[in-house]
């Protein structure tokens, strides 16, 4: 690896890289290549064991896909809906509508025993 200039050196790190360096050297062609192997062995197999990032593009894509046909939809229901709410505020502002209000625990039991009598 290439140090910048300007990050200073652990004494403890430096005596630990050169006394596995010379192990490093110190080793014979039999175990050099023996942990070569070993190594490539385990990235092939790395490689192999992860094969969902293939589909994580098409993953994406079929969930932003979803997204975009929901929001499209709920706007496209959002529009229908905007004249009967303001038929219902008119509705809710009408002087005999002040009249029902005033008793609505009674409109809700009303409203719970037609959905369990019907």
């Amino acid at each position: 690896m290439n140090q910048r200039s300007d990050e200073q050196t652990d004494p403890l790190a430096a005596t630990a890289k050169r006394l596995l360096d010379r192990d490093v050297e110190a080793l014979d062609r039999k175990t050099v290549l023996s942990l070569q192997r070993a190594r490539l062995d385990a990235l092939s197999l790395a490689r192999a064991c992860r094969p969902w990032p293939r589909w994580v593009p098409a993953l994406v894509l079929a969930s932003m896909a979803a997204l975009a046909v929901t929001m499209w939809m709920w706007q496209a229901n959002g529009v229908n809906h905007s004249p009967l709410l303001l038929e219902d505020l008119e509705l809710m502002q009408s002087p005999e509508n002040l009249e029902l209000s005033e008793d609505l625990e009674f409109y809700d039991w009303l409203a719970d025993g037609t959905a369990t009598t019907g």
